[in-house]
């Protein structure tokens, strides 16, 4: 972004922490603020009828914000749950202040609109994945997608949370995290997971995950040509 809307949004913003499990929209409920993530990462997730069933359809960190679906409209209400898998920080702003921003910050409104795009791709590939993949190249595909949004290659991540991410029972996360780890891509410890063969985990997952790439970068071309 040009230095001049840069400051412009600065007196806009307010940077507050995010802890792990805070709910910053909870489904059906009205959206008020806006997060531009700095650190950690959001996951988007899909609630059921059973028994409070949940499923991750979408994940943010760094390269987007929590409430995109506010730019359709003041009004806007989360349809799903936005909740911190990983603690960190982000830069918070009303929704009025996010649409007063839109309207006089050309390039502000063209990167967010784009970042919806990618954001409804993503949703819609892991939709796909979830129900036509087996675990391991689902699990290899996340990891990926958290690697993308994180700074550095530690996932501070327990396999309950991921287990509840990929909506399977914990059991299966630990034969696949296994499996990862026995080739070397990854490497476990306490509620942690280090990133170790990036070009090893890209062959565990499933194509899934270089579909969203390759429409994050065309419109990425798009965007600055």
């Amino acid at each position: 972004m040009p230095p001049d809307e840069i400051n412009q949004l600065r007196p806009i913003l307010t940077r507050v922490q995010l802890a792990n499990g805070q709910i910053l929209h909870e489904a059906g409920e009205r959206i008020e603020h806006v997060y531009f993530v700095e650190q950690g990462l959001v996951s988007l997730v899909a609630m059921s009828d059973d028994a409070g069933t949940q499923t991750e359809v979408g994940l943010i960190g760094r390269e987007s914000l929590v409430g995109l679906s506010a730019l359709l409209g003041s009004e806007a209400v989360s349809f799903s749950r936005a909740i911190v898998q990983m603690p960190g920080s982000a830069h918070r702003m009303t929704v009025q202040a996010l649409h007063d921003s839109v309207g006089v910050m050309p390039v502000l409104c063209r990167l967010l609109f784009q970042t919806l795009k990618v954001a409804m791709a993503q949703t819609a590939q892991t939709v796909a994945c979830n129900s036509r993949h087996d675990l391991p190249q689902r699990l290899a595909r996340w990891l990926l997608t958290a690697h993308d949004r994180v700074n550095g290659d530690e996932l501070a991540l327990t396999q309950a949370s991921l287990a509840t991410i990929l909506a399977v029972q914990r059991s299966g996360v630990t034969i696949a995290l296994g499996a990862l780890q026995k080739v070397g891509a990854v490497a476990q410890g306490r509620g942690r997971i280090l990133i170790r063969d990036r070009a090893g985990l890209e062959a565990a997952a499933c194509g899934c995950y270089k579909r969203v790439q390759a429409f994050e970068a065309v419109m990425a071309a798009r965007s600055s040509s």
